[in-house]
């Protein structure tokens, strides 16, 4: 198994995703049953396996990653042959990257001493859905891109 193995309230909401791959293996709803009486390792081989095609389909579509702790948040551009990583490190108490009201705090406060920003392009070791996939399990959230959006135009505009 590449990725880990989805959660029962996932498998359940994703049962007629999860048929339809039966049905490309061939199983209907007797023959499941029956597997799932008789043959305990083929039920963890396909419901692995269904995992993981969920797993690549999601790491594969996505665009943008963010990870915040209290004082950095990562913000990640998954392109296909490089990520695009911007960090932002806040050194004030009283600042939570992980709110809404911080970020944009932060926004305000971008030339201060308490704010430090990097950017970054890097080529994927290993690969790109393993990158992606590593930051998800640390806590990562995929997401539309918004706050990456907001501070690259800051770069881009520093620049000029």
């Amino acid at each position: 198994m590449k990725y880990h193995r989805l959660t029962e309230p996932q498998f359940i909401e994703m049962h007629h995703e999860f048929i339809l791959f039966l049905a490309s293996n061939s199983i209907d709803k007797e023959k499941w049953d029956e597997i799932k009486e008789t043959e305990p390792d083929t039920v963890n081989f396909l419901l692995d396996g269904f995992s993981d095609l969920v797993w690549e389909k999601i790491l594969t579509q996505c665009s943008y990653v963010e990870f915040a702790t209290k004082d950095q948040l990562f913000l990640f551009n998954t392109r296909l042959d490089q990520v695009e990583a911007l960090v932002i490190k806040v050194i004030d108490a009283n600042c939570d990257l992980r709110t809404t009201e911080s970020f944009e705090w932060m926004l305000n406060n971008l030339h201060s001493k308490t704010v430090t920003l990097f950017e970054a392009t890097k080529s994927y070791s290993p690969s790109r859905n393993e990158f992606i996939y590593s930051y998800l399990r640390k806590g990562a959230v995929l997401s539309e891109g918004n706050y990456f959006k907001e501070l690259k135009s800051y770069f881009s505009d520093s620049r000029k």
